[in-house]
């Protein structure tokens, strides 16, 4: 404290003779801010008319003009923290974290203000305070906030640490700096801005608080007006709130999920010319990830707002956009009959335009405005650059479709691996765009952002979700195919040698997102380095496995079904003990990470169904017979199908494996968690195969 009088003291002394007298920001330890001249007066400080005895300052600032304007910016009920409100959230944070233990932090206040302004424009304000636990929860200090340059800005009203002792340190907003995100190659935003900083003094047990407001001034549509707040995360929540303002009288249309039942509705009330909503829940402990669980925000309480009853606004405005950009021109006519050739049924020619665009026009994505963003750009300008993101491909397809005379519709949607789209209420929840296809009038959804895929397969993480065509005004649910369409097919020949070596040929074929993730890959490799790389793989499989050779079938040809053939060798296949000749088959074990914990809270959820099928037919090694055979597996059950058997052949020289595992399900409900462990526990533990031999002679005397 001494240091900081003999600093201000000094700084006073060199400003004494200024003209006009400099002000000071003078923030006290109570957080509450004071603007004026400075006077020292012993134990006292004189700012402007208000004096402070020195043990209440925290710091004194020099006024300028970019800091005036900061620190004059708290909006209404965003103003620092006490110190008696800072104290009672250490206390509440502490207590809280004995059932949290592994929090790197707790989430003090998280409050929300969505506010809708009478001319259209739009502010979301935030105000946080953090207790920092561990040094991982010292990223409580990087403020990153975005927002659309010519639409949107940022304004940090403050922020501060706050250290054990007392001390506070503010962020000098002149350090705050604004640059563009940077994005993976296929994107380009050409808006999209970023202001950062960091909060000095977020240490490990200091208390980390600030508030901010983005304000859309210039919004696409003033009407969409979307507030959503989720309030868990990973760690655990003390005070979480939003208040949602609109002018008086404008009608507010929300859902809840996950909310407790007392916390759904919200507190209605007036502020001035504002009709308020408010929710909140407190003391919110975070959630416990588990393997393969659904994405946060399907977990997590959260509250989404609409202005609209229903979705006729969004159908009719996102609709006009497509129904402008699907466009059947005269080289767009051309191109689709050269495309399909002849052609004759519905499905192959939607089969060529489906592999055409997805070879032929790049995924790249350039977006700048609200039309562009949610219905892409016109099937001709697409087809002219050459690329596109996945609206534009879906437009463009869609278009292709129709000059062949075909009916197609741009589908947008949320992807199964996040949270699960808002459609209970208008909401434009989604993040990628496909196509509804009707072959001889018959719907199927393909996606062709991708560039692998067989017609009629499409991307596995499309499946199992909401579809939104705004053009024909539905909502529809994509369906998840069967396990076949989602199939690895393995056809092996195991020769085993008596010195416990074994010659194997392996012959795969695949379908669905299988087929394309294998086909990606490998065209991603050169041909000549093919075999290298397959050799790498079989080595990390089989130790010391030699591959005598590679065919890879048509990679490039979408058309045709993708098959591979491997030829290898194990030099020590089997383990050799006395008389006993023991191995397991290779890369026959099946895993169930999903089903390790005793008891689940959330779901289980994958991308999509599977199915994998491998039959080996084994020879026997010279002199050897099997010792037993075990007993078949068969589960049929809701959500796993497996089916196992070795069978030996009539004069005992060979083997019959079969292994056939279906996922029959994408999502496993907690309730059916039980029966689905043990399931897999059984197929598990079956899938362990260990075959053993006995030599010959031995067997004999065995016997005898």
């Amino acid at each position: 404290m001494r240091r900081f009088v003999l600093c201000l003291v000094a700084a006073l002394g060199v400003l004494g003779a200024c003209q006009p007298q400099p002000k000071f920001v003078v923030v006290a330890r109570d957080g509450r801010q004071h603007v004026g001249a400075l006077r020292l007066e012993g134990d006292r400080l004189r700012v402007g008319a208000r004096t402070l005895h020195r043990d209440a300052v925290a710091e004194a600032v020099l006024r300028t003009e970019v800091v005036a304007r900061a620190n004059e910016a708290h909006a209404e009920g965003l103003q620092p923290l006490s110190d008696a409100e800072l104290a009672r959230y250490r206390e509440r944070a502490k207590a809280i974290v004995a059932k949290a233990p592994g929090a790197d932090s707790v989430l003090c206040l998280d409050y929300g203000q969505e506010m809708l302004m009478p001319d259209g424009k739009q502010a979301y304000r935030y105000h946080a305070l953090y207790l920092i636990l561990k040094e991982a929860g010292r990223k409580a200090g990087d403020l990153t906030l975005a927002f659309e340059e010519g639409r949107s800005r940022q304004r940090v009203f403050f922020a501060r640490s706050i250290a054990p002792d007392g001390r506070v340190q503010w962020l000098d907003p002149t350090t705050l700096k604004v640059a563009v995100p940077s994005e993976e190659a296929e994107f380009l935003d050409t808006r999209t801005r970023v202001l950062s900083g960091r909060i000095p003094g977020a240490e490990v047990d200091s208390l980390v608080e600030y508030a901010y407001e983005h304000l859309t001034y210039n919004p696409d549509v003033p009407d969409y007006f979307f507030p959503t707040f989720y309030f868990q995360g990973d760690e655990p929540f003390l005070d979480s709130a939003i208040d949602v303002l609109v002018p008086r009288g404008r009608k507010l249309n929300w859902t809840t999920r996950n909310m407790p039942e007392a916390a759904r509705q919200p507190k209605r009330t007036t502020r001035g010319d504002y009709d308020a909503y408010r929710w909140e829940m407190h003391d919110v402990l975070p959630y416990t990830p588990e393997p393969m669980m659904p994405d946060e925000g399907d977990i997590a309480p959260s509250v989404h707002c609409s202005l609209f009853d229903d979705w006729a606004e969004l159908h009719k405005r996102t609709g006009g956009y497509q129904r402008e950009r699907v466009e059947t021109t005269p080289e767009i006519l051309a191109l689709a009959r050269q495309i399909v050739g002849d052609a004759k049924s519905d499905d192959a020619k939607l089969a060529a335009i489906y592999h055409w665009v997805q070879r032929n026009i790049n995924y790249l994505s350039i977006k700048g405005s609200l039309s562009s963003s949610w219905a892409g750009h016109p099937a001709s300008q697409t087809l002219k650059n050459g690329y596109g993101d996945c609206t534009d491909k879906a437009i463009l397809l869609a278009s292709l479709a129709k000059a062949v005379g075909i009916e197609a519709y741009p589908a947008i949607l949320m992807t199964n691996d996040e949270a699960t789209a808002v459609t209970e209420i208008p909401v434009p929840d989604a993040n990628h765009c496909i196509n509804l296809v009707l072959p001889n009038g018959k719907p199927r959804f393909i996606d062709s952002t991708a560039t692998d895929h067989r017609y009629p397969y499409f991307r596995s993480d499309d499946h199992g979700v909401k579809a939104i065509i705004h053009m024909t005004g539905q909502i529809l649910d994509i369906p998840v195919p069967p396990p076949e369409d989602n199939m690895r097919d393995s056809q092996q020949e195991l020769t085993l040698k008596d010195d416990g070596s074994a010659e194997v040929v392996e012959r795969n074929r695949y379908t669905g997102d299988y087929e394309a993730s294998i086909r990606s890959g490998w065209r991603s490799v050169a041909p000549a380095l093919r075999q290298h790389m397959m050799q790498q793989y079989l080595q990390r499989r089989s130790a010391g496995a030699v591959c005598t050779g590679f065919s890879l079938g048509e990679a490039d040809d979408l058309a045709k079904p993708l098959t591979m053939e491997v030829r290898y060798r194990i030099p020590s296949l089997a383990t050799r003990t006395r008389d006993l000749y023991i191995l397991s088959p290779p890369g026959f074990a099946h895993d169930f990470p999903e089903a390790s914990l005793p008891s689940r809270k959330f779901p289980i959820e994958r991308s999509t169904t599977m199915e994998l099928r491998t039959t080996i037919k084994a020879a026997c090694p010279p002199g050897y017979q099997l010792v037993g055979t075990p007993e078949p597996l068969a589960i049929h059950g809701k959500h796993l199908w497996y089916e196992g058997s070795v069978t030996p052949s009539p004069d005992g020289k060979s083997l019959l494996i079969r292994d056939n595992l279906k996922l029959l399900t994408r999502v496993v409900p907690p309730e059916d968690y039980a029966e689905y462990r043990i399931q897999a526990t059984h197929i598990a533990a079956w899938s362990e195969l260990k075959l053993v031999f006995r030599e010959a002679k031995s067997a004999g005397r065995a016997e005898r």
